[in-house]
């Protein structure tokens, strides 16, 4: 059997609306507030078409009523009006014309139910049209003022899927309590994510400021490390001569990895061999370079340096 367009049906799809985004569930309700002000007026009308047929049914029924009382009238007066007929010879007998109504001939003294008579005839007559009016308006009512339901199946496009339902069997508040729960989480974890962002960016302030304070620090131990060149005018990591114009400061375990700007982990150091370090730590750097840790260790420690 095909389906009926606009009735619920086994072959309408379950929406599931626990996966659905919010935006997704807003459209749901939207749809579904557009099709309860749709059933409402469509209930209205039915209520109203309703009301009017009714209405007719008893114009109706009062018009048969009337027609039926104007009938007994007039058979009532027929009955009043049977003493006063005369034959065809009888009407020669009168000094006045007789009186013809209905196919008969009544004396002239019938005259006022006679007319009596007539005047009823003429409202059976009005009775008898309203009548007729009043039922051709119910044999049509049907057609003149339909009344559809509304559409009940609807389409729903998410996430590469069309999801065919039934929006009357939507239940709208379960729905907006759905959204107001969608949203809290979302308004939860938004605050979860500003306040990681707010304590990484303390974080990195931390480390700046120590990294720069330890940099003020290592501007001060710099005296301390020109006698030493002056005792000692050689890099300690590749044991080439320096000189105090060209030795550069190095953090031997480097600042942003919690080194201390102190006489015991600072020395001088060739360009080559600051710029190749780097914030890389000491075993790492002499792995790069190959050279002889054994070699290294042993001169930073003559110069009572902490490795």
């Amino acid at each position: 059997m095909p389906r009926r367009k606009g009735w619920a049906d086994s072959t309408f799809q379950r929406l599931p609306l626990e996966a659905l985004s919010i935006e997704a569930l807003n459209k749901v309700l939207n749809m579904q507030r557009a099709y309860a002000l749709e059933f409402q007026e469509y209930e209205r009308r039915r209520a109203q078409n309703k009301a009017e047929k009714k209405s007719l049914e008893s114009a109706l029924s009062s018009a048969e009523q009337q027609g039926n009382d104007v009938q007994e009238k007039i058979i009532q007066l027929y009955a009043q009006l049977t003493p006063f007929e005369v034959g065809v010879i009888g009407k020669w007998l009168f000094s006045e014309p007789t009186i013809k109504f209905g196919g008969r001939c009544y004396r002239p003294d019938a005259r006022p139910l006679v007319d009596k008579l007539d005047q009823v005839y003429k409202q059976w007559g009005e009775s008898d049209r309203l009548k007729s009016s009043l039922q051709e308006k119910l044999r049509n009512f049907e057609v003149d003022k339909p009344v559809f339901q509304p559409k009940r199946e609807e389409k729903l496009r998410y996430q590469s899927q069309t999801f065919i339902f039934d929006i009357g069997v939507i239940d709208l508040e379960r729905i907006e309590r759905i959204v107001e729960k969608k949203k809290s989480k979302a308004a939860l974890e938004e605050e979860r994510e500003r306040s990681v962002r707010t304590k990484v960016g303390q974080t990195k302030a931390k480390a700046a400021a120590y990294e720069n304070k330890q940099r003020e620090l290592a501007k001060s131990i710099r005296t301390a490390l020109r006698k030493e060149l002056k005792d000692n005018p050689y890099c300690p990591y590749c044991n080439l001569e320096l000189s105090l114009e060209d030795a550069h400061a190095d953090h031997i375990h480097p600042v942003v990895k919690g080194g201390l700007s102190t006489i015991r982990n600072m020395v001088f150091v060739c360009p080559s061999c600051n710029i190749e370090k780097g914030t890389l730590t000491l075993r790492a750097f002499l792995k790069n370079m190959d050279y002889v840790k054994g070699d290294v260790y042993g001169r930073l420690e003559l110069m009572r340096k902490d490795v």
